[in-house]
C-alpha cells in the first residue's frame, strides 16, 4: 500500500526517548526545545529552529533535553527524486517554516486525493531537499563500548573546563594509553579534536535555544576569550556566533 504525505504536531511537556524506524522520508522540525538523534554510529543535535530531513528505514532514537514541539512530516512514495541520506540537519528558511506550519493542517486521515495538500507535500519536498544541501554541522560520533561511553558522558557534562586526561581515564576506568586508543578506533579523532566538536556543537545550540550574550556562552564551551570563542566559532561554522543565531550560517 503506497503511503501518502501527511503531517502531525506534538508538544512534549516532559523529556521522553523513542526508538523506531519510519516507512517514508521523514522531516523533523524542532520548532521549540531540544531533540537529540541517535542514528547509526552518530548523536545529532537538533536545536530550536533546526530541522532534520531522515531517510526511510533507518532506524532512529530521538529523546528531548526537556520541554519541546515537534512538527513532523512523513513524505510519501515518490516525493523525492533520489533515494536521501540518513540523516541531514539544516536551518530553515522563512518560506520553509510556513510551509511546514502550513501542511500541519493534513494528517494521516487526509484524502489521498487531495490534489491542494498533494501539491503543497511536493513543493515542501522540493524545499527541504534543496535547504538539505547546506548542512548544519550539528553531530558528534558515538561511543561504541561502555568504558567510551561513561567517558565522553564525563567529558560532556565539563565542556566549561578543560578537564585533565587523566580524570578522564579514571572516570571510564581505563588506562590513559587504552582511553586514547580508543577516541581514535571508536570516534575516529583524538580526544582534542573530538572536545573541541562537541564545545562547538554546544555553542550551537546554546546560540539558537536562547538569548544568552555570546561572552557567557564562549565560557560555557571552554573559551576564556570571547575573541578565541568566534574565532575558533567561525572556523567551524562559517559564520560568527551573532550571524549563526540569526541565520546566516553558510
Amino acid at each position: 500500500m503506497a503511503t501518502i504525505s501527511h503531517a502531525y504536531h506534538r508538544i512534549f511537556d516532559e523529556p521522553f526517548e523513542i526508538e523506531r524506524a519510519f516507512d517514508a522520508d521523514y522531516l523533523l522540525y524542532a520548532s521549540a526545545g531540544t531533540f537529540i538523534l541517535d542514528i547509526g554510529d552518530r548523536r545529532w543535535m537538533l536545536p530550536p529552529q533546526r530541522a532534520a530531513l531522515i531517510a526511510r528505514g533507518t532506524i532512529i532514537a530521538v529523546r528531548s533535553k526537556g520541554r519541546a514541539t515537534a512538527s513532523s512530516v512523513l513524505f510519501g512514495d515518490g516525493e523525492f527524486e533520489a533515494p536521501l541520506p540518513a540523516c541531514q540537519v539544516f536551518g530553515l528558511s522563512e518560506l520553509a517554516r510556513q510551509m511546514i506550519l502550513h501542511v500541519m493542517r493534513w494528517d494521516a486521515g487526509r484524502d489521498a486525493a487531495d490534489e491542494t495538500a498533494n501539491a503543497f507535500f511536493r513543493a515542501l519536498a522540493s524545499v527541504a531537499a534543496e535547504l538539505a544541501t547546506d548542512e548544519d554541522e550539528t553531530w558528534l560520533p558515538k561511543p561504541q563500548s561502555p568504558g567510551m561511553a561513561v567517558a565522553i558522558d564525563h567529558m560532556l557534562e565539563q565542556l566549561d573546563r578543560d578537564l585533565d586526561f587523566s580524570a578522564l581515564a579514571e572516570a571510564a576506568r581505563l588506562s590513559e594509553r587504552t582511553l586514547s586508543r580508543r577516541f581514535d578506533a571508536e570516534l575516529g579523532m583524538s580526544f582534542r579534536d573530538f572536545r573541541h566538536r562537541a564545545r562547538m556543537v554546544k555553542a550551537k545550540e546554546l546560540l539558537l535555544a536562547g538569548r544568552d550574550p555570546v561572552t557567557e556562552i564562549g565560557l560555557a564551551c571552554g573559551f576564556e576569550s570571547t575573541s578565541s570563542f568566534i574565532k575558533a566559532f567561525r572556523t567551524f561554522a562559517g559564520a560568527t556566533p551573532r550571524q549563526y543565531r540569526a541565520g546566516k550560517a553558510g
